[in-house]
Formats: structure tokens, sequence, C-alpha cells
């Protein structure tokens, strides 16, 4: 496919790229919705990916084609702000912005994107987009931005430009991962640790499991469970609890009393979700996973109940995972509202729970959903092509 994709760069562009780029998607084992509250989280990048291929132009024009839109964007490098309808153009518009007010003046780009993931799935393909597309202008230009420095710009791009208010994970461990890992982060301090995903060694496999429903609401609502989560974190810090880290239920349990409840909900929600990413990052340790799919279950009865992101068809996987012999554990991934779900399969039934609950949901007159499984994969990555294609392989 990557030579395919060069030679529509050479019959767009008239002339062979300097630079190709790839930066994954990714699942989130555990911790959601505790990145933008400066807590823990577990994600690993997976196997399916953003590519780009890229020369530099020196007229200010950035010239962009999607292959998978068979569409073309364009835009100046100067004079850049935010939009009023969003387009994935401004993923790459977003990295233009934040680099100029880094001070950082960089020339134009042909660009040729092309991904595997899944869009609106909950599997972060705009991170993957962003960290394909920084990193290839990164070493295309000499820019000498580290993996961190360039998470960050990623995610200010998406959160300030774009206008979708997330957190440093997704960017983070689409640049930093590394092959057959999960990736602990501190998402306050940025202290991070690579634990390795040995589920082939238990027979073990990462199935998921995407519903369908395209994600309308998750911009607003996503919006909306930010600002509830900040709102609660500045009540309790009328009583010297500085981060959601430094809280526990009791505390909370204590301080409820002139809480709303939906802000007291939210505030739970993220205090045991950390707890939970802290168990799961040492079940992975010792290869726990019986402790590992228990706590996956816990955190989607939490997200459903007091983070209130999750939907019937998200439930769904929940439910049927929970009575399914062979299933360790189950639960939303993302933002929620639709998008994708995710369990940890024993191997041997992997076609049979694949099956069944395609089935269950068309008994429920569900969306028609996609079930697949996915591979603990490698972090972003570039390469200068110097006329050759032989590292494409």
């Amino acid at each position: 496919m990557k030579h395919v994709l060069l030679e529509t760069f050479k019959q767009k562009y008239n002339h062979f790229p300097e630079v190709y780029s790839a930066a994954p998607g990714r699942i989130n084992i555990i911790g959601e919705h505790t990145d933008y509250n400066k807590g823990y989280v577990l994600p690993a990048a997976i196997h399916l990916k953003n590519n780009c291929f890229l020369s530099r132009r020196d007229d200010g024009q950035v010239l962009l084609w999607a292959e998978n839109f068979q569409e073309i964007g364009s835009f100046m490098t100067q004079n850049i702000s935010p939009p009023k309808k969003r387009s994935w153009v401004d993923y790459i518009k977003g990295i233009y912005w934040c680099l100029g007010q880094e001070g950082m003046h960089v020339p134009g780009l042909n660009c040729l994107i092309y991904g595997n993931i899944p869009i609106e799935s909950g599997l972060s393909s705009s991170a993957a987009l962003e960290a394909s597309v920084l990193n290839g202008m990164n070493t295309l230009f000499d820019l000498g931005l580290s993996k961190v420095e360039m998470a960050k710009l990623a995610q200010r791009a998406e959160s300030n430009f774009v206008g979708v208010q997330c957190g440093l994970m997704d960017q983070f461990v689409s640049f930093c991962a590394r092959n057959n890992s999960a990736l602990f982060l501190d998402c306050e301090t940025l202290q991070f640790h690579h634990v390795p995903l040995r589920l082939s060694k238990k027979g073990l496999s990462i199935l998921v499991y995407e519903t369908g429903v395209r994600r309308e609401l998750a911009f607003s609502e996503y919006n909306k469970r930010r600002k509830e989560s900040e709102m609660a974190l500045r009540y309790l810090q009328k009583y010297r609890i500085r981060s959601y880290k430094e809280a526990n239920p009791e505390i909370l349990k204590e301080h409820r009393k002139d809480m709303e409840e939906n802000l007291y909900k939210r505030a739970r929600h993220v205090i045991t979700e950390n707890e939970r990413v802290l168990k799961a990052f040492q079940a992975l340790k010792i290869d726990d996973f019986d402790t590992l799919g228990d706590l996956l279950f816990q955190s989607h009865r939490s997200l459903r109940d007091d983070y209130a992101v999750s939907c019937p068809e998200l439930d769904l996987l929940y439910e049927f995972g929970m009575n399914f012999p062979g299933c360790l554990g189950a639960r939303l991934t993302g933002a929620g509202f639709g998008g994708s779900g995710i369990a940890i399969i024993r191997k041997e039934v992997m076609k049979r729970f694949s099956e069944e609950i395609i089935q269950e949901a068309i008994n429920k007159k569900l969306p028609m959903p996609k079930v697949y499984n996915v591979r603990a994969g490698e972090g972003a990555r570039a390469l200068k092509l110097k006329g050759k294609i032989e590292n494409l392989s």
C-alpha cells in the first residue's frame, strides 16, 4: 500500500516525496476522562496507523490530498485563524498555528495522507493524523522537537484551534508508545513507564467493538463533562485537596454535603478511575489479566453511571461480556457517546464471541457493529526518503 501511495504522491505533485511518516491510533486500556483531569491513564498504541508522505514548498502554500476521502485541502501558512466549521484540514492548520505561536515559521508543504484507523470510532484517528503530520514536518524541516514537545503541540492544535477540549493522552501515546507494551502516564507530571502487554503469552487478544454510532454528541458533551469535573475539583480545593490524585472516595463523601449531585458523580468517577489505573498498572506487571479484566468492568459501570458517557450500544458490550465465558473484561474506550469499546477475550472463543454479539446487536435492533482484533503497536516514526523506497517495507 505504501508504494501505491508513493506513486499517487508523484502523480499529484510531480516529484518524489522527501519524508515518510506514520503514527498509530490507540486504545485506552483504562483511565477514561482522567487525562484532562491531570490523573493517570494506561493506553496502548495499536497497529492501525495514519500514514503521510511530505515534501517542502517555497511559496507559503500547504497542499493536502486525503486518499481516504479523495479530497483536496489547501491553505496558506500566514494569517491562520481558528475555524468556524470543523474539517479534517483544520487539524493540519492547527499544527501550523501552534508552531507559529512558538515563533517557528515553517515553510509550505505538499502532503498525501492515508489512514486505516476507523474514523469517529474512539480509536483516536485525529491524534494519529496530527502526530504523523507533525512528526513528518519535524523531520522534513529539522525542527528539533522532542516527542513530548510534539505531543503537547498536537494536543494544543486539537484543543485550542480545532476546538475539541481533549487531554494529552491520545497525542502522547501516539508519539511515545512502544511495540507490544502499554504506557502508564501521569498526565500532571508527564512521567511515564512502558509495561509489557503479554496477552499472547496467556492466550488472550484485545477485541475492538465498533458500535457504528457516530459521536455527534461527543464534542459538546465532552466539553460539558470537562467543565463539570473542573467545577467539582474547584469545590474540593476549598478543602486543600489540590488535585483528584490527592483525593479518595472517603474524602469525597466527607465534603459532598453542598456539592450538586452531578458534580459529585463526576468527581467520584475521576477519583475511582485513577485508583483503577494504578491497580491495572500493577496487574500488568505480573500478567494478572483476571484482575485487569475486572477493573475494565468496574470502569464501564463508573463511566455509565457516574460520568454518563455510555449508550445502549456500548452497554451491550459490557453486559454481553459480563455473561460470556472467556471474556475477562469489557468497557467503552474513548470519549463515549458511541464510538468503540474494548474487550479482553480468550483466543479460542474470539470467533464465537464476535458472531454472537453481532447477532445480539441485530436482535436488539441496534446499528450493525464491526468487531476486529488489534495488536499493541509502535509509536510515531518518520524517515527521510532521499529518493529511495527500500525502508518502506
